[in-house]
């Protein structure tokens, strides 16, 4: 199977390199209007295509990675050469209802994955269109398991995921920094620091991954009474640290529903 890959931006890229650990870079078709994206696709080892109807051609499945307000102009140019393919898209608040009528056809499948991808540990938001069969599926869901996980969710609940773990990356390398920062105040060298708290960040998600366990028992066995810790996550409540991170997620999650088309 070969996938063509029209936009090949943060997400576009981070998408094609997921893709291309289960197909091989050969089977992965990029086009960019931005001769620049397509110069950095092809350093990376992606043929590129020169216009977005050869691509689609040469393509069995499509992955629309353009901003919001291109997909429309993107789906009319190709619209004719579609046929029976199916088109996965990452755009922002790009609804499946807005994708099969600028389309002309129900084989699409709407995705929010985040940029975790260029290690293949994304977390992938997807809603199925009715004209994609259970094989097909089975079929595309393992292509992109070389992004990350896939989670099926009705598309109302796009936003929120959007909020929680579109977004999320960015909020999680917020508090490493924050770490490192604190850190290099207390006398570590900041690139030793940041190491530190990388490691620390990572150890932490595998534990709380693998023990199946709530965050609060493992605070609780970390935190001895009267400790170190538990003087630390006092200064963290005082500072509404749960409430400022739950309004973050709560105010990205409005914006993205002013993002709609």
């Amino acid at each position: 199977m070969r996938v063509g890959v029209i936009g090949f931006g943060n997400m576009g890229s981070a998408m094609a390199e997921g893709i291309s650990r289960k197909i091989g870079k050969e089977n992965v078709i990029v086009f960019d209007r931005d001769p620049e994206r397509l110069r950095v696709a092809r350093d990376s080892g992606f043929p590129v295509a020169s216009d977005t109807s050869f691509l689609v051609r040469e393509s069995d499945l499509l992955l629309l990675a353009v901003k919001p307000k291109d997909v429309r102009g993107v789906l009319e140019t190709v619209r004719e050469e579609i046929g029976n393919r199916i088109i996965l898209s990452v755009a922002a608040g790009v609804s499946r209802g807005f994708l099969m009528e600028h389309s002309g056809t129900n084989r699409v499948v709407r995705l929010m994955p985040n940029i975790n991808a260029f290690v293949g540990r994304a977390v992938i938001a997807v809603a199925w269109g009715e004209g994609v069969s259970e094989e097909e599926r089975r079929r595309v869901e393992d292509i992109l398991s070389g992004c990350g996980t896939l989670y099926p969710l009705p598309e109302e609940l796009f936003d929120a995921f959007t909020a929680l773990a579109g977004s999320g990356p960015a909020f999680v390398l917020s508090f490493i920094e924050a770490l490192a920062l604190a850190g290099l105040r207390e006398g570590l060298p900041y690139g030793e620091a940041l190491k530190i708290a990388v490691e620390t960040v990572l150890g932490t998600a595998e534990l709380l991954k693998a023990s199946g366990l709530p965050p609060v028992e493992w605070m609780v066995r970390v935190a001895s009474p009267g400790g170190t810790t538990v003087e630390g996550i006092k200064v963290l409540e005082e500072r509404g640290f749960r409430g400022a991170v739950m309004e973050c997620v709560a105010k990205t999650s409005e914006k993205a529903r002013g993002l709609k088309v």
